[in-house]
Formats: structure tokens, sequence, C-alpha cells
């Protein structure tokens, strides 16, 4: 992948944890054979991945499990938070309406994570998962409670907001 990405004008979002031994994410870590393997990409204050689902994450046949939506989700929200504000933080609560089945057939999945509201040490972001033909398979709420840089860095690892930069061409 390009660092800017041409087909829809947004900045390749760096993952800094890949050259670490004990990174093994199942959203994120481009190694993790049983993983989601997500990249992402960012477009002002949204967070956006494209998606190929893998057979071992279907439920009924041809279709992505509800559960793999759920952490697609999950996952593009905590790079929402590495990315737009720059920190990191931990899941506080998450729902997600399905709306119509993800089908493998219209694929890539178009992911895309925006800010929604928040107070206080905690963010809201707001998911959506849809097909290539623009069928809205799911939206998810998601709320994180969010560490200052100094405090992520310390519980959680973080190596800082600017690693989460997209590069300029």
């Amino acid at each position: 992948m390009s660092r800017q990405s041409k087909d829809n004008g947004g900045g390749v979002i760096p993952n800094p944890y890949t050259g670490s031994d004990t990174y093994n994410c199942f959203g994120c870590a481009p190694h993790n054979a049983q993983g989601l393997r997500m990249e992402f990409t960012r477009h002002g204050d949204e967070v956006r991945a494209r998606w190929q689902p893998r057979p071992e994450f279907e439920g009924f046949p041809g279709i992505v499990h509800g559960g793999i939506q759920a952490a697609l989700a999950d996952e593009t929200a905590a790079w929402y938070v590495h990315a737009v504000p720059g920190t990191a933080g931990l899941t506080k609560e998450l729902h997600v309406q399905y709306h119509k089945p993800a089908q493998f057939a219209d694929a890539p999945f178009e992911i895309v994570a925006q800010k929604t509201g928040g107070k206080g040490r905690e963010v809201d972001i707001e998911v959506t998962i849809s097909g290539a033909s623009g069928t809205l398979f799911s939206t998810a709420q998601c709320r994180f409670v969010v560490f200052n840089e100094d405090v992520a860095r310390k519980r959680l690892g973080f190596p800082g907001a600017a690693a989460f930069r997209p590069a300029a061409d």
C-alpha cells in the first residue's frame, strides 16, 4: 500500500507496533495468521479500513460472523483514538446493530469510524461497516475511556501520537 491512497485520498496510518516481539494483536498485527490483519487510513477526522473477509471468519455460509463484525468495529474505533486525538484507551462499551447480512460476495468491506461525542475521559465513536456495493451491514456505538499520552505510554505501551501520523508524500 502506498503512503497516500490514490482511490480515497487518505493517508495511510503507520503501524508502529510491528517491530515489537510482544505484538500479536488479533485486530491489526499483520503477522497474526488467525487475526483480522487490518490497516487504516485517516481522512480528516475519520479513520477508515478496507477489509477482505476470509473463510475462517464465516458464520453462516458466505456471511461474516457477527462477532467478527464487532471486532472490526472495536479495532477501528481504537485506531481512531490513536490517530485523531492521539492517545490510547480501552473499550468501555460496544453496542452493535446488524442491518443486513455481511456477504463475502460484497467485499471488500469499508469500515469508517468517527467521533459522535463524549466528555471527560470518554470518547464516543460510531463505526459503520458496509460492503463494496454500499450496503450497510452494521453500525457500532463504541465508548472508549482514554488516557493522556503519558499515562497511555506507561500503562498500554503507547508509542506516542506522532507514531500514528500518515507520512507526507
